[in-house]
């Protein structure tokens, strides 16, 4: 996919196709790092997920990272990655059920819904703790 920056106004917000890259607020620079952030649009989020194989997952971590490198940008922005990957949930074809936070607990707003689907694809959740998680998630990222 080809990115075109395009300079909104001078505030330094720019986009490329449908995503908004901004400059990480001074406040998160101790969490994000010092830089540009993107605010992955669904299209660039469903581009990403679409690399991932049936029986793979991924964190929102990996996922900011990876986007981020592919932009050029320090990272993704955490609040509007999970907040457009929450969107994509539903639709099972998205594969945004397969995203899950860095410790393997699920995302979802409806966390019944993504264990659902997840199981649908073989893995197990653990609904044992507070937050629901996937079992040896880290043997399928």
């Amino acid at each position: 996919m080809t990115h075109k920056s395009l300079e909104k106004n001078s505030e330094s917000i720019k986009y490329r196709d449908m995503d908004k890259i901004q400059k990480i607020p001074t406040g998160l620079e101790k969490y994000l790092g010092v830089g540009d952030m993107v605010l992955p649009s669904e299209e660039t989020l469903r581009n990403e997920l679409s690399k991932l194989s049936k029986e793979k997952l991924t964190t929102i971590p990996m996922l900011r990272k990876s986007i981020a490198e592919q932009l050029g940008v320090t990272t993704g922005c955490p609040k509007s990655s999970l907040k457009t990957l929450r969107s994509l949930i539903s639709d099972k074809n998205s594969g945004a059920f397969k995203v899950l936070n860095g410790k393997g607990e699920l995302v979802a707003s409806d966390r019944e819904l993504q264990a659902e689907l997840l199981k649908s694809e073989g893995f197990e959740v653990d609904f044992s703790k507070t937050k629901p998680k996937v079992k040896n998630f880290k043997e399928f990222i």
